[in-house]
């Protein structure tokens, strides 16, 4: 892959990162846990949520089915995401592992790799890697599925509303309220194993696959030069 000068390249990542906006030194997430995007605008779903009708859950009062004994997620795991943020879209594949995580997407036609990795952020575009965050709009918080784990012991005596399938698994379907929304997410936990298949609200949807498969995420290899933030020094990533 040829490499893009550096100019030309902070522009393409600054421009082309239209959800993930702006340039700034890598920071810690201080996320506050919002099951949605912050300022995200009503649209539809990216795609069908299940490929069945929700149907009325049985034994809604049989403590085995609640949201806190079934549901539970793996310290690491596969996932895509679509999320829509500031009237965008951006579709993203990744990774997790134990709090790290890995990102790829394409914008404007420009494959972006985000690494988060401990404290330290690193950005891969254009055959060059850049350390340091890129995020206004979309925080880290926001892009950590970590943020949905706490959720079953927050909320422990949700019963299920109905069980469905997504490609031919059986999924319990709960609803989950959010203080500071009107918007609740729902969580569809696989039945047999209590991890999470799919995660959505109307401003997201997750998918999950590959549960307790995935590997350690690793520093991007090469020089990762320092990403420049109005005179601030990125933290951590060396």
């Amino acid at each position: 892959m040829q490499k893009l000068p550096r100019r030309h390249l902070l522009g393409a990542v600054c421009s082309g990162m239209a959800v993930l906006a702006g340039c700034s030194s890598d920071q810690n997430s201080g996320s506050d846990e919002t099951a949605d995007g912050g300022g995200a605008e009503t649209t539809p779903r990216a795609t069908e949520a299940t490929d069945t009708d929700i149907s009325t859950a049985d034994g809604d009062d049989d403590r085995s089915n609640r949201f806190g004994q079934v549901a539970q997620f793996p310290d690491s795991y596969a996932m895509t995401a679509t999320m829509q943020s500031e009237g965008r879209t951006i579709e993203m594949t990744g990774r997790f592992y134990q709090g790290d995580m890995y990102w790829s997407f394409d914008q404007q036609g420009q494959q972006m790799e985000m690494y988060h990795i401990g404290n330290s952020t690193y950005t891969v575009a254009g055959g060059q890697c850049l350390r340091g965050s890129m995020q206004r709009g979309m925080d880290r918080g926001e892009v950590d599925p970590g943020r949905f784990s706490d959720q079953p012991q927050r909320n422990p005596d949700i019963t299920p509303v109905g069980r469905d399938t997504i490609d031919g698994e059986e999924v319990l379907v709960y609803e989950i309220s959010q203080a500071d929304s009107q918007e609740s997410v729902t969580y569809y936990i696989l039945a047999e194993s209590g991890y999470p298949r799919r995660i959505e609200a109307e401003s997201m949807q997750w998918d999950f696959h590959s549960w307790g498969s995935v590997d350690p995420i690793q520093k991007p290899e090469g020089d990762c030069q320092s990403m420049p933030g109005g005179g601030m020094t990125a933290e951590g990533g060396t």
